[in-house]
């Protein structure tokens, strides 16, 4: 049997759509991951800022432990006083 133009069209036409499908589905795949990825960077950057936060809290309160009463240190830093 021998296939009639508008068959061929039509295949052509079914071929085509499913070949777009595909080719946006791999889109919509790279951009999932690229999101994803995006996403992971800024989480990590929120750790790593919430890092420097702490870290810096503990210092200002040691600093700030240190300065604020020297009577209460042990008696061998106020003996170098």
């Amino acid at each position: 049997m021998v296939a009639t133009p508008i068959e061929i069209a039509q295949a052509a036409t079914a071929t085509t759509a499913t070949l777009l499908k595909w080719q946006k589905s791999m889109e919509e795949r790279a951009t999932f991951r690229q999101n994803m990825d995006q996403s992971r960077r800024a989480i990590q950057a929120s750790r790593d800022l919430l890092k420097r936060l702490r870290q810096r809290h503990r210092d200002d309160m040691a600093e700030s432990s240190e300065n604020a009463n020297p009577s209460t240190a042990p008696i061998s830093q106020r003996a170098g006083s």
